[in-house]
């Protein structure tokens, strides 16, 4: 793939390395051939960064990325999922994690560290594993946005770290038949998740009537860091996102507050940064 061919220098040095040759032979095997997967992964625990990216290299040497990157919604994907050292996580830290969403919103995987795949499934053994989307999750590859588009739950797993218990669900369920009454809801629908995170949080609002909203991320000494939302919306509920950034950077560990102000409304809810 091209995002490697701009470190092939780099990577072929690595590659000279012995405690990767098996690495990279094992993991060149295609995904219906994995009959050795427990010894790679037993192996692969101990790897460092540098075999972890030659048995990325490998893996998409032989593969195609499926899936489309779908664009999120201005308002930001509905879940944002977390890919780390070795777990998905959408809302609070757990080994198996469970996404909600309605018919036609998008969620959108978010990479920390490591080299992983985002792959539809319950795992290699699975027929249809890859099918819908199988896509890389890496310092490369750092989103994936996908939609879906029909009702149903859709589990995942990483293919590198399957026997780690990496894998997750998206529960997606048909819009409710008779909207909810927006002017029963008014600020935050949502809060923030996942909370706390090791990047970004999705949260969701809701007007009673159109109007200016403005969401703003300050820190624990008062200061604003992030703009989130500043613009007129209309009436009804809507998703916003912060990526977890300041101007510096990623933020840093600690507690930041998300202030939410619509027309009648001035509340924040606070957000737990951990790396």
């Amino acid at each position: 793939m091209l995002r490697f061919a701009a470190h092939k220098g780099r990577l072929w040095g690595l590659a000279a390395l012995a405690g990767l040759v098996t690495a990279v032979a094992v993991v060149t095997t295609p995904r219906a051939e994995k009959v050795g997967a427990a010894d790679r992964h037993g192996v692969h625990a101990q790897h460092s960064d540098e075999a972890m990216r030659a048995e990325a290299e490998a893996y998409w040497a032989t593969r195609t990325p499926v899936g489309e990157n779908a664009k999120a919604p201005a308002g930001g994907p509905a879940v944002t999922i977390t890919v780390d050292n070795f777990f998905f996580q959408a809302g609070s830290p757990t080994q198996v994690d469970t996404a909600h969403i309605v018919v036609g919103e998008s969620v959108m995987w978010q990479w920390v560290a490591g080299f992983h795949t985002i792959t539809n499934g319950t795992g290699s053994g699975d027929p249809n594993s890859g099918t819908l989307f199988d896509q890389p999750s890496d310092e490369f590859d750092p989103q994936f946005t996908f939609t879906f588009n029909n009702a149903g739950v859709f589990p995942y797993y990483c293919s590198f770290h399957e026997l780690q218990n990496m894998r997750g669900f998206v529960e997606v369920t048909e819009p409710a038949s008779v909207p909810p009454d927006a002017g029963a809801l008014l600020g935050f629908a949502r809060d923030p998740a996942p909370n706390p995170t090791s990047a970004g949080v999705t949260f969701r609002y809701a007007l009673r009537e159109a109007g200016r909203v403005r969401a703003e991320v300050f820190d624990a000494n008062g200061r604003r860091v992030a703009l989130i939302v500043d613009r007129d919306m209309p009436a009804g509920a809507h998703n916003a996102a912060w990526d977890g950034r300041t101007p510096a950077g990623l933020a840093d560990t600690g507690i930041y507050y998300i202030r939410l102000r619509l027309p009648g409304y001035d509340q924040s809810r606070s957000v737990a940064i951990r790396h």
